[in-house]
C-alpha cells in the first residue's frame, strides 16, 4: 500500500513538472483575480448559485412577460380603450408608472443626445 502511494506521489510530482508553466500562469490568473476583488465575487455567486439562478429565471420572467404585453400593445391586440386627461393624471400617481415615464423619458434623452453626435 505505502509503494503505491509513493509511486502516486512520484507521477503527481512529474506531472507538476511537466506542466510549471500552465501551474505558474494559473496561480498568476488566482493573485490577480483576488487583487482586483474578483475572485471573492466568483466565490460568492458560486457558493449562493441556486439563489441567483432562480433570481435571474424569475427577471427573465418579468421581462419576458413586459416584452409580450409591449407587442400585444403595439401590434393592437391589446384594447387600450379611451383614455382621459383624468385616466392619464390618476395613473401617475402610480410608483410603477412614475418609473416608466422617467425611463421612456431618459430613453428620449439618450436618443437626442445620440442624434447630436451621429
Amino acid at each position: 500500500m505505502e509503494e503505491g502511494r509513493i509511486q502516486t506521489i512520484d507521477g503527481l510530482i512529474e506531472e507538476l513538472i511537466k506542466n510549471q508553466e500552465a501551474i505558474n500562469n494559473f496561480l498568476r490568473l488566482l493573485k490577480g483575480l483576488q487583487k482586483s476583488g474578483i475572485l471573492p465575487f466568483l466565490v460568492g455567486v458560486v457558493e449562493n448559485i441556486d439563489q441567483n439562478l432562480e433570481f435571474m429565471v424569475e427577471e427573465n420572467n418579468n421581462l419576458i412577460r413586459n416584452l409580450n404585453l409591449i407587442y400585444a400593445i403595439l401590434n393592437g391586440k391589446e384594447e387600450t380603450g379611451e383614455i382621459h386627461m383624468a385616466d392619464i393624471i390618476r395613473m401617475l400617481n402610480d410608483p410603477d408608472v412614475r418609473k416608466g415615464v422617467y425611463l421612456v423619458l431618459k430613453i428620449l434623452k439618450a436618443i437626442g443626445s445620440a442624434s447630436k453626435e451621429g
